[in-house]
């Protein structure tokens, strides 16, 4: 079998694990990670932003001392902020997720799956952003050096990125129908 790795397969092996990984810890942590993975979105943004705008100011006296501070190391530190924080609030963040009408097995299911789902593509879609080292929702996050030449190569990653704002959002949309279907069904019962 020859088996050649590639950025679709990057895609679809990261989709299955997070897929996979909402099944085990089930629906009501995979709310939780949504809502953390929203949460260090915007925190590691705004450091990466903050430290971005410190060393620049520093650079000077920096490279007085043979420090240099380079976009690469702001996207890694953006990376690593997102993860950790992401770790962190899932862990100890001190919030519970928990619906409090149930609406059948093979509903939840569904619904830990479209969760899964929409969270994979959420962390994918901001990866790209901070790999671009591009400001949330940038238009011209495909212009970049390094996600034109995914993107060329993969068709699976230009349709992440082509469609970054659907991604960022799609997550939301799924807890507020979720949300109004939990209350329908209780209305009904």
């Amino acid at each position: 079998m020859n088996l050649t790795l590639s950025w679709d397969l990057f895609v679809i092996v990261f989709f299955a694990v997070v897929v996979t990984y909402s099944f085990i810890i089930g629906k009501h942590e995979s709310v939780k990670i949504i809502i953390s993975t929203y949460i260090a979105i915007v925190a590691a943004q705004g450091m990466g932003n903050l430290i971005q705008r410190l060393t620049m100011e520093s650079q000077p006296m920096l490279g007085m001392v043979g420090v240099t501070i380079n976009i690469q190391l702001v996207a890694a530190t953006k990376l690593i902020l997102f993860i950790v924080t992401i770790v962190f609030l899932a862990i100890r963040g001190g919030f519970e997720i928990e619906y409090q009408k149930e609406v059948g097995s093979t509903m939840d299911v569904i619904m830990t799956a479209l969760f899964g789902f929409v969270t994979a593509g959420l962390m994918l879609s901001t990866l790209m952003t901070f790999v671009a080292d591009a400001p949330l929702l940038d238009k011209n996050i495909g212009t970049s050096p390094f996600v034109s030449s995914i993107v060329q190569h993969s068709t699976l990653m230009q349709l992440m990125v082509l469609y970054q704002d659907l991604w960022f959002a799609l997550p939301a949309i799924i807890l507020i129908a979720i949300g109004f279907m939990s209350s329908d069904s209780g209305a009904q019962a």
